[in-house]
């Protein structure tokens, strides 16, 4: 059962874009892989999604695009209500301490993690938050779980791809779930989200 919600607000320690999909290959011989995730100084996002930017190692800032956006020619979210997805720093320590060290921070391919040792898996997470920068407020709707793949739970079980689905992965596909994988929620409006901005869960 969710864990009753209580307004909260937690602090953003990174952001990140994936800049193509993390699932390769074709099925049922798909592999999840963390090569395409970039870690970003800040993004931009609006209802189609959200461009990463950064500076490079020569000085010049680079930006690409996520592949939540619906431009992205490998979006994998065309119809919107996808394009952010947030997870806790105790989420992480949780996954660490059941699956094992691969599971780094970033590892889970989310947009926006936050400063929450407690984690936010299985909160009854609310459909609508904000974040809280310095130029005011980001609506963000359509909230709820990001959904658990076979692929993301081999990748946390050290398993190969393989054309049978075998019971831990059967198994992982349930622990994973309830925002163990995190949540996803689309933009309402335009912005920019940094690091050290504020996620708003409830009345701010």
């Amino acid at each position: 059962m969710p864990a009753e919600f209580r307004p909260a607000e937690f602090r953003i320690v990174r952001l990140q874009i994936q800049t193509g999909p993390m699932k390769v290959g074709r099925a049922p011989l798909r592999q999840y892989r963390t090569d395409g995730l970039q870690q970003v100084e800040r993004l931009l996002i609006d209802d189609r999604g959200s461009h990463g930017v950064w500076t490079a190692d020569d000085g010049h800032e680079q930006r690409a695009i996520d592949v939540h956006h619906r431009d992205h020619p490998q979006s994998r979210n065309r119809k919107g209500g996808a394009g952010l997805s947030v997870f806790g720093t105790g989420d992480y320590d949780a996954l660490r301490e059941r699956y094992g060290p691969h599971l780094v921070d970033g590892a889970v391919g989310e947009s926006v993690l936050v400063d929450a040792p407690a984690g936010l898996a299985d909160l009854d997470f609310p459909t609508t938050f904000a974040i809280r920068g310095a130029a005011g407020m980001i609506a963000f709707v359509q909230a709820r779980v990001a959904d658990p793949c076979v692929e993301f739970s081999r990748f946390c079980l050290g398993e190969q791809p393989s054309p049978q689905v075998s019971d831990a992965v059967r198994q992982a596909l349930i622990d994973l779930d309830d925002g163990h994988r995190g949540y996803r929620a689309a933009a309402a409006a335009a912005g920019t989200i940094t690091v050290g901005d504020r996620l708003v869960l409830g009345p701010s």
